[in-house]
């Protein structure tokens, strides 16, 4: 015999006579039988499920066939199979016949039977999952206040049964059937489905299992490729570039490595060149996944990979994870390079700028031969900072994109660059503004040999000794030749402060304690030609004033501007003191 119970759903009240809903819950504890002929059809469908779990059928073509299955052998107009979602707050379809695929996806995303629900606006799906035993309503439009007739109609039924499927005693899904019309499910047919709905539980757990199993094969397989093509990347020596076109490969998503200036090392990418990944869209990409590398303990570099619909996987993510390791091997590689070309760059800049006439086609032939042509003129810049290391990696940066490269090294507490290109004032004045560092003060000297290389640093050098910590111009200009770039060379900056003290100390007293500009007008009248009208109009002042200052000036140092041993006197003094930022 088989056990029934009823739910009972308050349907209203009409003039005093009780109108009552049921849902039948059946517990089936009895045999069901059939003909041979029907039990030849069933043991027919339940060997196709299991020979669609024997394959490499998908979970959800398996439970597609299970309720094609159902509806064959049940004459059901629709079935659908529900699974707990992972944190099981709610039933979703997962296979099905007969059901419109969108009508599906509607369900699963805007209409999910959620499982917390409770007394009438609790879906049957739930209350069978919930309960364990089989759920039938024979009318749908027989109860007015039923919650999910709406999406009855929608989809077009009227009568449903829901069957928990049961794996090791626990539930762990359930078999629904769906009727166009009124139907009333009798004993029989609950047994049927039942038996059905054991056989189902059965092939689902085994096609999750072999599932589960295939995944784990995917993701091993998966791992494998991961490590040989990164390892192959890191024994070929291809560099940050070759780890990012890896990297690229691997995920089917776009690749970015910057380092931590923000400056782009290597892109790659399924549709990438270098135009569409290297502006800043990937690094302002909110969605796009960020992984540093670790180099000594300290970022070094970032990894950034483009956001997709789809999230990176586990194997995905010890891929960047394992990218990063690759490329700090990679950065270190080439850091270990760069300290050894920082070395032999030092150790040349050193020879040039140390070297006799005699030694110097050697060491010309020796730096051609490590990719430097000295053989031309050059330009001579010196910056100093009080972090000499920073500033020769920063100057690097500026110059990385150049079509033609200064030799830079550090040589007695300065960065030193030949610079055999023009402009090298202004491109000095850009480099100084880029590297934004506290205190950065240069020198440009004027163009040269290689033979007159050692006389252009004693004086560039000279210019910054008397600028340290003197408040002068960022750049110092020393292009033309001139004998304040002779006094420069000796070396002696304290013998030369103390000249143009002693040229100009009473002038400079007297700008200071009168807050006048003799020094300033002077330097003017000078560079006008001694044209005081020119001057004048340069300052914004009358000429009479500009000869008032000049008089004053003449007055104050005891020299005469018409006389020209006192010009050149005058001149090299005020050279020295704007240098060395006196007055």
């Amino acid at each position: 015999m088989t056990a029934v119970t009823t739910l009972t759903v308050e349907g209203g009240v009409d003039r005093g006579n009780v109108l009552t809903d049921t849902l039948t819950l059946i517990d089936v504890s009895g045999d069901t039988h059939g003909g041979d002929g029907q039990l030849e059809i069933w043991l027919g469908a339940l060997a196709d499920i299991g020979e669609a779990v024997g394959g490499d059928t998908p979970v959800e073509a398996v439970l597609d066939r299970v309720a094609e299955t159902a509806c064959t052998l049940l004459g059901y107009d629709f079935c659908a199979v529900f699974l707990p979602t992972t944190d099981r707050s709610a039933l979703t379809i997962v296979g099905s016949h007969g059901l419109s695929p969108d009508y599906v996806a509607q369900v699963n995303a805007d209409r999910p039977i959620l499982l917390d629900v409770r007394d009438e606006y609790e879906a049957p799906t739930s209350i069978a999952f919930r309960t364990g035993e089989v759920v039938t309503v024979d009318d749908i439009d027989r109860k007015p206040h039923f919650t999910w007739s709406g999406v009855a109609h929608e989809q077009g039924y009227r009568a449903l049964i829901s069957v928990p499927l049961r794996r090791s005693g626990t539930v762990v899904g359930a078999l629904n059937g769906y009727r166009a019309g009124p139907h009333r499910f009798d004993r029989a047919e609950v047994g049927l489905v039942s038996t059905l709905a054991t056989q189902v539980a059965v092939a689902l757990g085994t096609a999750q299992l072999r599932a589960a199993e295939q995944a784990t094969i995917s993701e091993l397989r998966r791992a494998a490729e991961v490590h040989t093509s990164l390892t192959e990347t890191a024994l070929r020596g291809e560099g940050v570039t070759g780890v990012a076109e890896a990297l690229a490969e691997l995920l089917g998503r776009s690749v970015a490595i910057d380092d931590v200036y923000a400056e782009q090392l290597a892109a790659a990418g399924p549709a990438s060149t270098a135009e569409s990944i290297s502006d800043e869209r990937l690094r302002e990409e909110p969605r796009a996944s960020v992984t540093d590398v670790i180099l000594d303990g300290a970022p070094v570099a970032h990894i950034r990979v483009a956001a997709t619909d789809d999230p990176l996987s586990a194997v995905d993510v010890r891929a960047v994870e394992q990218a990063a390791v690759v490329t700090a091997l990679e950065l270190l590689r080439a850091r270990t390079a760069a300290e050894v070309e920082q070395r032999l760059r030092g150790s040349l800049v050193a020879d040039v700028l140390g070297s006799d006439p005699g030694s110097l086609p050697a060491i010309v032939d020796r730096a051609r031969r490590l990719g430097w042509d000295l053989a031309g003129t050059q330009t001579l810049i010196a910056l100093r900072c009080n972090d000499t290391e920073a500033l020769l990696a920063a100057a690097d940066r500026f110059f990385r994109h150049a079509t033609q490269r200064p030799l830079s090294a550090v040589h007695r507490g300065d960065v030193i660059l030949l610079w055999p290109s023009g402009a090298a004032v202004e491109t000095t004045r850009r480099l100084v503004d880029t590297v934004a560092m506290t205190g950065v003060i240069a020198a440009v000297s004027r163009t040269v040999d290689a033979a007159g290389l050692p006389a252009a640093f004693r004086a560039v050098r000279g210019a910054l000794d008397l600028a340290a910590g003197a408040g002068a111009p960022a750049v110092i200009d020393l292009t033309q030749l001139t004998v304040d770039q002779l006094l420069l060379e000796l070396g002696d900056t304290a013998r030369l402060t103390e000249f143009a003290t002693s040229v100009l100390g009473r002038a400079m007293d007297y700008d200071r304690t009168r807050s006048t500009a003799l020094l300033d007008t002077a330097r003017v009248v000078i560079d006008a030609g001694l044209d005081r009208r020119a001057a004048a109009a340069r300052l914004h002042l009358h000429h009479n004033t500009v000869a008032q200052r000049m008089r004053r000036l003449e007055e104050l140092t005891g020299l005469a501007m018409s006389r020209p041993a006192d010009l050149l006197q005058l001149t090299s003094a005020l050279t020295v003191a704007r240098i060395a930022a006196l007055g």
